[in-house]
């Protein structure tokens, strides 16, 4: 059986760049991949502009939670606002949140070996290894 080492989500640049450029450490989604636990890889897959991999941070948590009580939560430490926040869950009682650290940026972006949907995927060890052999 193929070992799981990272869960990857398309976040437009927009968002991308929050965490790049001020510190943003917390993805909130609709969908839930719960074969992946603190300490296994977050990679940020760019769906506009790269359109590839552009960097990875250590998932702190993973956890479904209840869509108004994110923000006050996590508030400052979300990707998107508050505002941005009520449109994306609307219709949506429980949500998404992955906490994550020490993101590192790659040099080079890397394209995935499949599509990333919208709804995330599992990266398995040998995409894992691809990305992590060419991100330098």
């Amino acid at each position: 059986m193929k070992k799981i080492k990272a869960i990857s989500h398309p976040i437009p640049t927009e968002y991308a760049n929050r965490i790049y450029n001020e510190g943003k450490t917390v993805f909130v989604c609709k969908t839930y991949l719960n074969k992946v636990s603190a300490g296994d890889k977050f990679v940020i897959y760019e769906s506009y502009g790269a359109k590839a991999y552009t960097g990875w941070a250590v998932i702190k948590t993973i956890q479904r939670m209840k869509s108004n009580l994110i923000f006050p939560n996590y508030g400052e430490e979300l990707m998107i606002t508050d505002e941005e926040l009520k449109e994306y869950s609307k219709g949506k009682t429980e949500m998404t949140v992955i906490e994550f650290e020490n993101f590192k940026n790659f040099k080079q972006p890397v394209k995935p070996k499949r599509f990333v949907s919208v709804g995330g995927k599992y990266i398995y060890e040998d995409e894992f290894n691809m990305i992590k052999n060419n991100k330098d």
